[in-house]
């Protein structure tokens, strides 16, 4: 799937994306089949995190094919 990151420096194709949780704030990072991994958003909360995940989901679940912008963490509403 085609991700942009949250600052827009980079359009990857990611084979697969996890949440990291450090204390202190989240990371969406994704991994492409290559083994590259990239950050792709930050988040306040693992909450926010795991609701942009969702939306992705939506996405692959609906096969609508097109590239999913990661929102700034001010736009993501919980």
């Amino acid at each position: 799937m085609w991700i942009r990151s949250q600052t827009k420096n980079a359009l990857v194709n990611i084979n697969f994306m996890r949440v990291i949780n450090d204390g202190n704030f989240c990371l969406i990072c994704g991994a492409t089949t290559d083994g590259c991994d990239y950050e792709l958003g930050v988040y306040s909360t693992e909450e926010k995190a795991l609701k942009v995940l969702d939306r992705i989901e939506e996405l692959i679940a609906n096969q609508c094919g097109l590239t999913f912008y990661m929102p700034a963490d001010e736009d993501v509403k919980v």
